[in-house]
């Protein structure tokens, strides 16, 4: 250990006669911890947040969607083979889908249906919705029903549907109940509930996702095509990518090259993510305010420790210390603080994360899709804000450092020593 190590572990241990000292050096060292675990809790919770909706709208979204309503496109097979010529090193899947709205019905109870006719095993391959419908096979029902259609056999009487958990609560229904939806009518008629359709409950679908499952009905392809009068026409297609994050370029390029609508995943809910980059930098600039006040106990530290250690300071000097020794031993002194402070920190912020994630202490609104605060352990964030804190420390500690290199050797005390 070098001189200025040694001395600055000394001038941390005040004696009995310095215990203000020692006070102010653990409010310091306590200022730097709850800055630290604040900004760190702060956005382990927003990136955690942002995560989890991007994996939720992953899990609800094709990356990309290419489509043509309400005409429908009438020869999907055409558009998939292109596609595959055009991209395909870049997708992993393609998946013909049915789009339209209608209202639902059971019993009394009358609710708006956002209808989804999928292929199971090809929306598979583009975004697998195993994880979030349940029972298992309610998914391998609706591929029956295409099976059965593919070899000329009618449909069922009452055909399989898969309804959001908040549509299906709404219209007080269970798996294994019959609903009606309005089939389309190409007369006008005062009675839009004229044509009914009967289906029966086989699943749940639950995203997490309030404006989904609120509403959503899945069907498979030939039930709503059949509901919808489309024919052998669907809406269009669904498509997988090795990376979604290139959604924006690929969707730029097929915009370019084919006559139909586009979208991407991250259009669905852009003003959330922009929202959620903007409180992200505001509230690390607000918490950053937490770690420049415990900067200024750091400043008041030292300064004092400076001016009740002249006498010290004067006989390192007297016996040879340089300039750049007491330097470094105030800095060494703060940067002490900044790291005590840091890694009690940390303690404190995977307490405060094991306490958010465990325990629903904070009821989100449905405004927010999540029921609770998720948490992400980012070992970036934890080491980056915790080096901030050990820099704004060693900062704060550059001026009394140099404050102390001014005092002037005494030579008298070393006739004392």
């Amino acid at each position: 250990m070098n001189f200025s190590t040694y001395a600055a572990f000394r001038f941390l241990r005040a004696s009995r006669e310095q215990r203000f000292i020692s006070w102010i050096t653990t409010l310091s060292i306590v200022g730097i911890a709850i800055g630290v675990a604040t900004m760190i809790v702060v956005l382990s919770v927003i990136n955690g947040f942002e995560d989890e909706l991007r994996n939720r709208f992953l899990a609800a979204n094709a990356h990309v969607m290419l489509y043509r309503f309400p005409a429908g496109l009438s020869s999907p097979e055409k558009w998939e083979r292109s596609l595959q010529k055009q991209f395909g090193s870049e997708i992993t899947g393609i998946s013909p889908f049915v789009h339209a709205e209608t209202m639902g019905r059971k019993e009394h109870l009358i609710h708006s249906v956002l209808v989804r006719g999928i292929d199971p095993e090809q929306r598979k391959r583009v975004q697998d919705l195993a994880s979030i419908v349940r029972p298992v096979d309610a998914l391998a029902l609706l591929q029956d029903e295409i099976r059965a259609a593919e070899k000329g056999e009618p449909l069922p009487d009452a055909p399989s549907i898969i309804l959001g958990i908040r549509l299906l609560e709404t219209m007080n229904a269970k798996v294994g109940d019959l609903v009606e939806l309005v089939a389309p009518q190409t007369e006008s008629s005062g009675d839009p509930f004229r044509d009914m359709q009967k289906y029966k409950v086989v699943g749940v679908y639950d995203s997490g996702l309030q404006h989904y499952d609120v509403k959503l009905g899945i069907l498979s392809i030939p039930a709503a095509q059949q509901l919808f009068q489309m024919g052998e026409a669907v809406t269009g297609l669904e498509i997988g990518l090795k990376d979604p994050d290139r959604s924006l370029e690929i969707a730029a390029e097929l915009d370019m090259r084919y006559n139909l609508s586009v979208k991407e995943w991250q259009s669905y809910n852009r003003p959330i993510f922009e929202a959620m980059r903007t409180e992200r930098l505001v509230i690390a600039l607000i918490v950053a305010l937490v770690a420049f006040v415990a900067s200024f106990n750091i400043l008041t530290t030292l300064f004092v420790t400076v001016t009740q250690k002249q006498r010290e300071i004067s006989l390192f000097k007297a016996i040879g210390a340089s300039n750049g020794q007491i330097l470094m031993l105030f800095l060494t002194q703060s940067s002490f603080i900044g790291f005590f402070g840091g890694a009690l920190g940390i303690l404190l912020a995977l307490g405060l994360g094991f306490i958010i994630e465990h325990y629903q202490i904070v009821d989100l609104p449905d405004i927010y899709l999540l029921a609770k605060l998720p948490v992400e352990y980012d070992w970036r964030v934890y080491l980056g804000v915790t080096l901030g804190g050990v820099l704004i420390a060693a900062l704060a500690g550059l001026y009394p450092a140099w404050s102390a290199t001014r005092v002037t050797p005494n030579l008298g005390l070393m006739e004392n020593v």
